[in-house]
């Protein structure tokens, strides 16, 4: 991890594909949170007298419904990004023409086809994530204990998903998972023959959980610390504005 960031700095490439990253982020948080709202909204007035594990249910289908659509603005954006981002992190000494190798302009292309794998390798991390922060948390909790308990959950599930996301970068973006020879647009496999793929390659089933530490420490530390403050921006946002259309 520190030898990227080093390479990174060396290259002036360490803050590649950060525009489109910047572009997408407010707009497809806002969605999500919006969507997950009026969905849950709408599945806890289907259900008259909704118990503890309806709840949680119910918040599930909210996190799938709220991601599909939050994806669907995103992924363009995310391919753009890691293909700028890895199509510059290598060009050093050692491989001179690694940046020959990228194909950038048919992102937009690439990233529709790819939508439905983008959905199979992100909907268990949030659902699963979703799941066990329903059972452990109550809602009596302070904030620090709140953060606590998210950034675990997030780690953990980080940690269990890796396989998932490792055939998501094969499918977007690297299909040989080989840096010195550039990406190459991504293969068309699917999820399951994707992962089958990596198992069989050198190495064996360890293939699956490369870059785990990587993972672990962005979505783990790096993002779900922040999550709980998303929401209280969302909802402060939501009941002086957004509640309004919807009543």
């Amino acid at each position: 991890l520190i030898l990227t960031f080093i390479r990174q700095i060396r290259a002036g490439s360490l803050y590649a594909g950060i525009i489109p990253t910047l572009a997408v982020t407010i707009p497809s948080t806002g969605v999500y949170f919006g969507v997950r709202d009026v969905t849950k909204r709408l599945l806890n007035k289907a259900v008259a007298t909704p118990s503890p594990l309806d709840d949680i249910w119910i918040a599930i289908l909210g996190v799938i419904v709220a991601d599909i659509v939050s994806l669907i603005i995103r992924t363009p954006a995310e391919v753009l990004s890691l293909r700028l981002q890895v199509g510059s992190g290598d060009g050093g000494e050692d491989n001179g023409d690694h940046n020959e190798n990228i194909d950038v302009g048919d992102w937009f292309k690439d990233s529709i086809e790819r939508l439905p794998a983008v959905i199979l390798t992100d909907l268990p991390y949030i659902c699963l994530r979703t799941a066990i922060n329903g059972f452990i948390i109550h809602g009596n909790e302070s904030l620090g204990s709140y953060e606590l308990i998210v950034i675990m959950t997030a780690t953990i599930c980080a940690l269990l998903t890796t396989p998932l996301d490792v055939a998501r970068t094969r499918i977007l973006i690297d299909s040989d998972d080989d840096p010195l020879n550039g990406i190459d647009g991504g293969s068309r496999d699917g999820v399951w023959r994707t992962i089958k793929q990596v198992s069989k390659e050198e190495g064996g089933s360890r293939n699956l959980f490369r870059g785990w530490f990587e993972r672990t420490l962005y979505l783990g530390v790096g993002r779900a610390w922040i999550d709980p403050i998303s929401a209280i921006v969302y909802v402060v946002i939501r009941d002086s504005l957004l509640l309004q259309w919807f009543d």
